[in-house]
């Protein structure tokens, strides 16, 4: 055993006891799950289809996280039952049994009852009972993700997974859902289970490849070829399902370095609360480079409404650089209650009033006199170039050179705000829209808009993930 490997080992073995929940949280845990079970029992008692009340996540695979744990409880009907009882009956019964706690409804490919008991998330998932592969919906697979776990897991290897989890969440990663596009608490469990330990998933992900397959059950090569994800992890209770799609490149990336980066110079910094350096203040000028574009939101799931914002933020981007300006780093911001903002750190905030067009070369005859017809009077100068294709130079209108003051004129116009491709509840909502630069956001941030600044600073910073910590 070389000296690394020794470091690594000693990291770890303090690393278990950060990871490791007390006996005491066990027990209080077990509390609130029988709890929930028979208030579960007591609402659905009243209903004439009564689903069968299956335990399961992370509190039932014994791989949570101190303080983090997930208690799921699946509602498993017979195929008979119509999907339209399943999102009205069946989440109804679900809320009137944890009235009195708070509540969300979230969305996965149906919707799903979320509410917190303590400091417990306890997710109540309506889903038909089916045979394996026979699948009604996605959250079908779920009881059998619970199953297939608990069947091949050991305390050692529940033990792996809480190391792999935890560092997953200090690299910033953590999560399938819609917000982050990160490594889900299932997939840290299948990497677990397919390589072992800890230590040689992170091996294993510092030299993967783009397009890799991870497997643990048989699977089609010649279907798996069809999947684009940036990884290939497959669902070891479907392997027709690639539960890589989910996780982001970046994401992906992210967790790729900082793997590299803990096998270089091991620390016990790779597990704790955060790793931010906050040494580094704001660019002002960097700050006066970033359009923040922020609106009131209605009330929507968070899932729903982060779907909506990343279409949209998309589609700004792509409008944005059409117009002439080069966006370098862009984010969607919201406080997931009533307030949601877009921004972008551009290379120039005002760019030359002249853009360049290139038309049809003269050979294509009847085009080229169209465009020619077209254009002669409106551009401010035309040529050939080398190719024989026309290039004309054109004015821009005032104002459009400077992109607060064309956003803001885009967003007032209804003919050029519907041409955005905006989801349908953004466009309606950005219609109250505030712009300032980064730099009038910092000056004017209170504790209600602290998400907003600490946004707009992270399009400043650098990733510390790119440096190894010594």
């Amino acid at each position: 055993m070389n000296d690394s490997q020794d470091r690594i080992l000693i990291v770890l073995a303090k690393a278990v006891r950060i990871v490791t929940p007390s006996e005491k949280e066990v027990q209080r845990l077990s509390l609130i799950a029988d709890d929930v079970k028979k208030r579960l029992q007591r609402s659905f008692e009243k209903l004439e289809v009564k689903p069968e009340i299956r335990l399961g996540g992370s509190y039932a695979k014994g791989t949570w996280l101190p303080g983090t744990a997930d208690i799921d409880f699946f509602l498993l009907y017979p195929v008979e039952y119509s999907r339209e009882k399943l999102e009205t009956e069946a989440i109804g019964a679900a809320k009137a049994a944890v009235k009195g706690y708070r509540t969300n409804l979230r969305f996965a490919e149906h919707p799903y009852v979320e509410t917190f008991v303590e400091d417990a998330r306890v997710n109540l998932v309506p889903c038909y009972k089916v045979k394996s592969g026979e699948w009604q919906s996605a959250a079908d697979r779920s009881p059998f993700h619970t199953e297939y776990i608990q069947k091949h897991f050991d305390d050692k290897l529940r033990q792996e997974t809480r190391l792999l989890k935890k560092f997953v969440r200090t690299t910033g990663v953590y999560g399938a859902e819609v917000k982050v596009h990160g490594f889900s608490g299932y997939v840290c469990e299948v990497l677990t289970l397919k390589l072992g330990s800890f230590q040689s998933v992170l091996s294993c992900l510092s030299n993967v490849k783009g397009g890799d397959v991870l497997a643990i059950e048989a699977y089609d090569e010649d279907f798996v070829r069809s999947f684009k994800s940036s990884i290939i992890i497959l669902d070891p209770v479907d392997s027709t399902r690639n539960l890589g799609t989910a996780i982001s490149t970046e994401n992906l990336s992210k967790l790729i370095l900082q793997s590299r980066n803990f096998l270089a110079r091991p620390s016990l910094a790779f597990f704790e609360k955060s790793r931010r350096s906050g040494g580094k203040k704001p660019s002002k000028d960097l700050l006066q480079r970033i359009l923040v574009i922020s609106f009131k939101t209605g009330p929507r799931s968070v899932d729903v409404l982060w779907g909506q914002l990343y279409k949209s933020l998309d589609s700004l981007v792509g409008k944005i650089e059409f117009w002439g300006f080069e966006v370098l780093r862009k984010r969607a911001s919201s406080n997931e209650i009533d307030q949601s903002a877009f921004m972008f750190l551009l290379r120039e905030t005002r760019i030359s009033k002249y853009q360049l067009r290139k038309g049809p070369d003269v050979f294509r005859g009847e085009d080229f006199e169209r465009y020619m017809k077209k254009n002669q009077k409106r551009a401010t100068v035309s040529w050939l170039d080398s190719e024989g294709r026309v290039e004309s130079l054109f004015e821009k209108e005032k104002g459009a050179n400077n992109i607060f003051k064309l956003m803001k004129a885009v967003l007032k116009n209804k003919k050029t705000l519907d041409s955005l491709g905006l989801s349908r509840a953004i466009r309606e909502e950005i219609t109250g829209f505030t712009i300032q630069s980064g730099a009038e956001v910092i000056g004017k941030s209170s504790r209600n808009t602290l998400w907003l600044r600490n946004d707009v600073i992270s399009l400043t910073d650098e990733d510390e993930i790119l440096h190894a910590t010594s």
